[in-house]
């Protein structure tokens, strides 16, 4: 992250802090809801009804991540987590960009901006995103990446690279 994360609050009366151990739960349900949000119309329903199928299984593996490193930060509004983002270990491309979800009710807030700029800031950064994921390109494009000509194919589709140098 950009810097060592301080709770910090924010207009509307959400908190963006660095995500703890009894955050799991909600954050596996908050993964699989605002995937769902995001994909909806851009991969199949079988595969995002996996994803909510193996709810339990992903609420574990936010437990160990949390446990492993503190690069994810929390969005905390009264109703609860609306939002995360993470990073990864800065490697030869930057600091790597591995999740940015945001509620869809939350949509166009600047929450989503607030997010990236208190895990990424103005680092050096790479990420994959879906490619027919247009609004999260937009959203990246205008934080100052480009698609590289890397991409990868995976079971929901066809991800791009973006970089920021």
């Amino acid at each position: 992250m950009s810097s060592t994360p301080h709770p910090e609050d924010h207009a509307d009366g959400v908190t963006i802090r660095p995500a703890v151990l009894d955050d799991a739960e909600a954050l596996g349900q908050l993964h699989v809801d605002s995937w769902d949000e995001s994909y909806a119309h851009l991969v199949p329903e079988k595969v995002r009804a996996d994803r909510e199928e193996h709810l339990a299984e992903r609420i574990e593996v936010w437990r160990e991540m949390v446990a492993l490193h503190d690069r994810t930060l929390v969005a905390e509004a009264p109703e609860g987590l609306v939002g995360f983002a993470g990073a990864g270990e800065p490697d030869e491309l930057g600091l790597p960009l591995l999740a940015l979800y945001v509620r869809a009710h939350w949509w166009g807030t600047g929450l989503g901006h607030l997010l990236f700029e208190a895990t990424i800031g103005g680092a050096p950064s790479y990420l994959w995103v879906l490619e027919p994921n247009k609004r999260a390109i937009r959203f990246y494009e205008n934080h100052g990446y480009h698609p590289d000509g890397a991409f990868e194919q995976a079971e929901e589709g066809l991800h791009i690279r973006m970089v920021r140098p």
